[in-house]
């Protein structure tokens, strides 16, 4: 995986309804055996779809290791070093790329 683009080089945006402008939505996260995660963005306010992810990695700050592997289909005999090591440059690539991202919406004057 490659790191994010440098902060001159790219674009934050928050995500709205397009029915009715909202920004209050929710995420419905549907997991099956085989298949990438795939996310539906529902609004709440109107309860419109507004997006569709499919999720072939990810990470969830807060769940620590365990729940990435899990996540992620590791197994007994997999390397448990390649993956704390995995584990811990998401982990830090995820926290500063939201950082720059709540950055450059505060620069820009846009609802963080």
């Amino acid at each position: 995986m490659s790191d994010p683009p440098e902060d001159g080089h790219i674009e934050v945006h928050r995500q709205r309804c397009q029915a009715c402008s909202s920004m209050e939505l929710r995420d419905i996260i549907v997991r099956e055996v085989g298949k990438p995660m795939a996310i539906y963005v529902r609004c709440a306010k109107c309860g419109e779809l507004v997006a569709f992810y499919e999720l072939q990695r990810y990470y969830h700050h807060g769940k620590g290791i365990e729940s990435f592997l899990r996540a992620h289909g590791v197994g007994a005999a997999d390397s448990g070093r390649a993956w704390l090591d995995d584990f811990k440059r998401v982990q830090k690539r995820a926290l500063e790329g939201f950082e720059r991202a709540l950055e450059r919406l505060r620069r820009e004057n846009k609802d963080v």
